[in-house]
């Protein structure tokens, strides 16, 4: 699910606001998400036609050619380097995160904006976190993902249990090192205790975080009711934790 319009509306603020040069990258189909300068990035290829890890090699190739072309694209990725995505554009960009650090990747990602990311499988919970995961079955209200049943995105993606590129909150090399990140998530949505819980491992690894919780709203409902007022602040503080992200 998404195309390029679930960024447009972000590019065209971080472009006019905070002076950054974006690069929304499509799904390749037969359509992920975005990336942007100093840079941001996210996304993913569709499923079932492109299964995993296509998604992830292909953000991974748009990061590449983003750094190699910035002066093509009028960009100074030295200056600040951001991949972000929302939903599973947001597990792409915590995955490249993590890939950029393991790779030494140059000029490094200095920030990742995680919009109500998925970032933990429900069946890779670890112990001690077992008692906290309780939105993807509590939360059953999102009027988007309703009562969450992974096992037909599973099925069609086919993703390896076992892969970095698939969860990053279990990555076997830990997080210390990994850039900053902003958070936002929704209070309502299935996927909110596994933000909650990775921003508290990035921070138990020495990672600074920013972390906002928007109470009663679900999975991507800024962009479902934009005429709230709710879904308008969500869009001041994202400007203003890319910002912050730019800004480290």
């Amino acid at each position: 699910m998404g195309d390029l319009t679930d960024e447009e509306l972000n590019c065209r603020i971080f472009a006019r606001d905070l002076g950054c040069v974006c690069v929304n990258v499509e799904y390749r189909c037969v359509l992920p998400a975005y990336i942007q300068r100093s840079s941001v990035l996210t996304s993913a290829s569709l499923a079932p036609e492109f299964k995993f890890p296509t998604g992830v090699n292909d953000c991974w190739d748009a990061l590449i050619w983003a750094t190699k072309n910035s002066t093509t694209i009028a960009a100074t990725p030295s200056r600040g380097l951001i991949v972000g995505g929302a939903s599973a554009g947001g597990n792409i960009a915590a995955v490249i995160a993590l890939h950029s650090r393991d790779t030494n990747f140059q000029p490094p990602v200095t920030g990742q904006y995680l919009c109500v990311p998925a970032l933990l499988p429900h069946d890779a919970v670890p112990k001690r976190f077992s008692h906290l995961y309780n939105s993807r079955t509590t939360s059953v209200s999102d009027p988007v993902l309703g009562k969450l049943d992974p096992s037909g995105i599973m099925q069609l993606y086919a993703p390896d249990p076992q892969s970095p590129l698939w969860d990053p909150f279990n990555h076997k090399e830990g997080h210390r090192g990994v850039a900053r990140t902003f958070f936002q998530v929704g209070g309502l949505d299935p996927l909110r205790d596994e933000a909650v819980l990775y921003d508290r491992v990035l921070r138990e690894s020495g990672v600074l975080t920013r972390f906002e919780l928007y109470a009663g709203f679900g999975h991507m409902f800024w962009t479902n009711w934009p005429e709230l007022e709710a879904s308008k602040s969500f869009v001041r503080d994202t400007v203003r934790g890319v910002r912050w992200l730019l800004e480290g």
